[in-house]
C-alpha cells in the first residue's frame, strides 16, 4: 500500500491545470470563452474542449466555445467551435458576446473595436449590455430559391450566407412546438445535395412587420433559443418578399435582435447591422474532471 503512494501522488501531479474562462450568452445563446492570445491551445484541443465542456448536465454545456486569438489585421481574431467541435464560420450573437468580453477584459481599450471571423470581418461597438454589429457584406448574388420536400411535404425556402448558410422557410403561423421543429431542421440540414455545407435552418413568421424566428443550428444539431445570423438571413429573405423594412424586430425564444439593412446601389449586396443583448453570467475555472 505504500509503495503505492508516490505512484498516486505522481498521477495527481500530472492532472492538466485548470482552464479559466467566462460564461456568456446572447439572447439565451450561451457560449464558454477562452483567451488564447498566447496560442496556448491549437485547433484540435480546442475542438476537444468543445466537445466535452458543451455538454450539458455532464459538464459546463454551451451551444459552443469562443477563442480570442491574435489577428494582424484587425484587433482580435474570433474562432468558434460548435458543440460539436467542428469549426463554425461565424455566429452573430457569438460575435457580441466576444465584444463585449474582449471590451470587458481589456483586450481591447475602446468599446468600437473590429476583429476578423472566418465569415469575414465585423466591427462591433459595446454599450453596457447592447451591442451593436457590422456584419460582413452579404451577395444577394449567393442567394437562392427552391423547394425541399421532407416526409411528402413541400416547403419553399431562401438560401443566403450570412458568414455561414442559412436556410429560411417562411409559416403563415406555427406549425409546430420549438422543439418539435428539431426533426425536420435535420433533415433539411442533412439535405447535402442541395446544402454542401450544411445549413443552419430558420423557421420563419412574419407578423406586425416584424419577424419571429426558431433556429435549428449546424454544428450544435438542436434547436437554440437564438440565432443572430439566423435572424439577418431571416430579415433579408422577408425584405426581399416585401414581409417587412429596412429596420426589422426580430424575435427568437430566448429575446430579441433587431436587424438593420442598407443596400449598394445595384441592389446586390446588403450591409447588415444586428443589435442585440448579451450576459457575462459567471467566470470558471474548469476542472480537469469536466473534460473526461
Amino acid at each position: 500500500l505504500y509503495a503505492k503512494i508516490p505512484l498516486l501522488r505522481e498521477r495527481k501531479e500530472a492532472r492538466p491545470a485548470m482552464l479559466s474562462c467566462t460564461k456568456m450568452n446572447g439572447n439565451g445563446n450561451d457560449f464558454i470563452m477562452i483567451d488564447n492570445r498566447t496560442r496556448s491551445y491549437g485547433a484540435e484541443e480546442l475542438a476537444r474542449f468543445a466537445r466535452l465542456l458543451c455538454r450539458r448536465c455532464l459538464s459546463v454545456g454551451a451551444d459552443g466555445l469562443l477563442v480570442v486569438e491574435p489577428s494582424e489585421r484587425a484587433d482580435f481574431r474570433m474562432r468558434l467551435f460548435n458543440s460539436d467541435g467542428s469549426e463554425g464560420e461565424m455566429c452573430g450573437n457569438g460575435a457580441r458576446c466576444i465584444a463585449r468580453y474582449a471590451f470587458e477584459k481589456g483586450i481591447v481599450k475602446s468599446p468600437s473595436m473590429r476583429f476578423e471571423t472566418l465569415g469575414g470581418e465585423v466591427c462591433a461597438s459595446v454599450d453596457g449590455r447592447m451591442a451593436a454589429l457590422e456584419l460582413a457584406p452579404v451577395s444577394l448574388d449567393e442567394a437562392v430559391r427552391g423547394r425541399v420536400t421532407v416526409d411528402g411535404v413541400d416547403y419553399e425556402y431562401t438560401y443566403i450566407i450570412v458568414g455561414v448558410p442559412h436556410t429560411v422557410i417562411f409559416e403563415e403561423k406555427r406549425s409546430r412546438a420549438f422543439a418539435d421543429y428539431a426533426p425536420l431542421g435535420r433533415a433539411i440540414r442533412e439535405r447535402t445535395d442541395l446544402f454542401p455545407r450544411g445549413t443552419n435552418v430558420n423557421f420563419t413568421v412574419a407578423a406586425g412587420g416584424g419577424l419571429d424566428v426558431m433556429t435549428y443550428e449546424r454544428g450544435v444539431e438542436d434547436m437554440t433559443l437564438s440565432c443572430g445570423t439566423g435572424s439577418t438571413a431571416s430579415a433579408i429573405a422577408a425584405m426581399q418578399l416585401g414581409l417587412c423594412g429596412a429596420e426589422v424586430r426580430v424575435t427568437n425564444p430566448g429575446g430579441v435582435n433587431v436587424v438593420k439593412l442598407a443596400f449598394s446601389e445595384d441592389g446586390r449586396t446588403v450591409f447588415p447591422k444586428l443589435e442585440g443583448a448579451m450576459l457575462m453570467t459567471a467566470e470558471l475555472e474548469i476542472l480537469p474532471e469536466a473534460l473526461l
